[in-house]
């Protein structure tokens, strides 16, 4: 498990149980004892959790736990997800498009790169996405789909959202998922998100997933996509060569966003 998630698994885990022994911790995700207390020293200075003497104590509550987890969610691998937003746009994108979007900080780094596009049409059930292209694009045509408002994701899900996507058309789906594989292919953890996702799909003339490296060959709960139905994938250089060449063998066009050199 990467320590990104496995801190998140901790915090979930802590939120749940409120107090726990490092040595119960290190047992649990099968690490040494001193890389929970690496993962907790980070947590602790998020203000989530306090270390005690042998032990780590929870802090934050559940709004509390769910709000830092979309912050860590949101700025995880941020670097990648802005160059694979920065590619997309401006190999996917054409003027006076019409281009749905789907929930997620991957699909997100796309908007500030369209502000070039002109007379963009631009449809999202996600409302972190609206709010995000109210200021990134304000000259934009934006549309929400209405539906179920789940409260911890702030996505639009259920059969009013699938509707409004059945009587649209647009020429690209942007989407990004849990995870991908090459037997599972686009997964989602959440039932009513994936069947969103497969409306959006069943709307676009091309689907696009932006995927950052660390989601592949992962697998969660429900499938959006199987991988003969993937059009295309943008992602970062950390694809893992097999990886690539496996998708590129079933017929997907699979791109990789450069990384913009470090200041």
């Amino acid at each position: 498990m990467l320590p990104e998630a496995r801190r998140r698994h901790l915090l979930s885990y802590l939120a749940q149980v409120g107090s726990a022994a490092i040595v119960d911790l290190s047992a649990r995700y099968h690490v040494s004892s001193m890389t929970i207390r690496r993962d907790l020293g980070k947590l602790q200075g998020q203000g989530l959790v306090t270390l005690t003497h042998g032990g780590v104590v929870f802090d934050g509550d559940a709004p509390r736990q769910r709000q830092t987890q979309r912050l860590t969610r949101d700025h995880n691998r941020a670097r990648e997800k802005r160059a694979i937003g920065r590619h997309a746009a401006t190999h996917f994108v054409k003027d006076n498009d019409v281009l749905l979007l789907g929930p997620g900080s991957t699909v997100r780094a796309l908007l500030p790169f369209l502000k070039r596009k002109r007379n963009l049409q631009l449809v999202s059930n996600s409302l972190r996405t609206v709010e995000s292209l109210r200021v990134a694009l304000p000259a934009a045509t934006v549309m929400g789909t209405g539906g179920l408002l789940r409260a911890d994701t702030l996505n639009f899900v259920g059969p009013v959202t699938e509707r409004f996507f059945d009587d649209f058309f647009a020429r690209v789906a942007f989407i990004s998922g849990a995870g991908l594989s090459l037997t599972a292919g686009l997964t989602d953890s959440h039932l009513l998100e994936a069947a969103a996702k497969q409306a959006m799909i069943r709307s676009a003339e091309q689907t696009v997933v932006l995927l950052d490296s660390s989601k592949f060959a992962t697998t969660a709960a429900a499938q959006v996509l199987a991988i003969d139905q993937i059009d295309a994938i943008v992602t970062d250089a950390g694809i893992a060569p097999e990886a690539r060449s496996q998708l590129v063998e079933l017929g997907i066009d699979v791109q990789v966003a450069p990384l913009p050199a470090l200041a």
